[in-house]
């Protein structure tokens, strides 16, 4: 992959705390990197993405590459003034973090907006914060901002609470088959406030893109089926739709099944079918993406990004291009 430019700007993750002149890191003390002294301090709260590696020190340098083999920042793009696409795609992301898993090297060659729909959750494996639910709720928000910072994305938070932390959804957030949109209605309320926000938002959009519910996860296909009501009603233009295969939960369930039997449902209804298309995605976009995927700490690991990676890879396989994002196009 690319190397890291040095116009690119040393970024602390939020995780990262300093308690008693030592680094902490999502709760844990960084052992192996000492005692803070002054000067590092002072280094670490410049880290703050605004400044390009170019201008800092030889010695501040190697305290920045030791701080990032350790995990505790990434490295974000410079800020630039204004992109080529006078209207970026808008992306209706169930969370936060689906959008730049799904589409991250997209929005970062073309730009996009982020509308993070369950934005409330606290869902998380990771002991110390499942302990600490409201610390949890405004880190994976943090975590969100700063990878659309590497993205250069912008971000609307829609407010709805997470599945995971519905009491009809706590044990059972995920839904088979996939392509069905029964567990979409069993919350009819959330849906309709759900399907008339989007509807609000999308309006005057170009194109936008939606989950195609690939694992089956409520909440994704919520997402997907309130996009198309707004389909069926005339209120959103067919063309200006396509759906992303989910990740990480495309690299263990069928994106193509889930196409195939959604689409087969669609045109049945006279929606149309379902065409799958390749979105290119250069060195420059992919080494992005990957440094964006690294700001989520708390639910997503360090394998799932790198596994994302490849399967982007394996996607562009003959293409003549590093790598791809796979979407669905729905035509009559």
């Amino acid at each position: 992959m690319t190397e890291i430019p040095d116009t690119w700007c040393p970024t602390v993750l939020p995780h990262v705390e300093t308690v008693d002149g030592r680094l902490r890191f999502m709760g844990r003390q960084v052992d192996a990197l000492g005692p803070l002294s002054d000067r590092e301090a002072t280094l670490l709260a410049r880290c703050d993405g605004s400044r390009p590696l170019d201008g800092f020190t030889p010695a501040e340098r190697a305290a920045v590459d030791r701080w990032r083999q350790h995990g505790l920042l990434l490295m974000a793009p410079p800020l630039t003034p204004g992109r080529a696409e006078a209207e970026p795609p808008v992306i209706v992301s169930p969370h936060p973090d689906d959008a730049a898993l799904a589409l991250g090297g997209t929005v970062a060659r073309c730009g996009g907006r982020f509308l993070d729909v369950f934005s409330v959750e606290t869902w998380t494996k990771d002991p110390y914060y499942a302990e600490r639910p409201a610390t949890t709720r405004r880190l994976l928000l943090d975590e969100e901002t700063v990878a659309a910072r590497v993205l250069r994305a912008g971000v609307e938070l829609l407010g709805f609470v997470d599945a995971a932390d519905r009491d009809l959804r706590r044990d059972r957030f995920f839904t088979d088959p996939a392509w069905s949109d029964g567990f979409a209605r069993e919350e009819p309320e959330l849906f309709d406030a759900v399907t008339e926000r989007l509807a609000a938002l999308l309006s005057g959009a170009g194109q936008v893109y939606a989950p195609l519910g690939v694992g089956g996860h409520v909440d994704h296909v919520a997402c997907r089926e309130a996009v198309l009501e707004l389909v069926r009603g005339g209120r959103l233009g067919e063309a200006r739709i396509a759906f992303y295969e989910d990740q990480p939960y495309a690299l263990f369930s069928s994106a193509e099944e889930t196409a195939r039997k959604l689409g087969a449902r669609l045109a049945e209804a006279g929606l149309g079918d379902l065409h799958p298309e390749l979105l290119p995605v250069d060195d420059t976009a992919a080494l992005t993406k990957c440094e964006a995927l690294g700001a989520y700490r708390i639910q997503v690991r360090k394998g799932i990004v790198r596994r994302v990676h490849r399967h982007d890879v394996r996607l562009a396989r003959d293409s003549g291009v590093p790598a791809a994002e796979r979407v669905w196009l729905l035509r009559k």
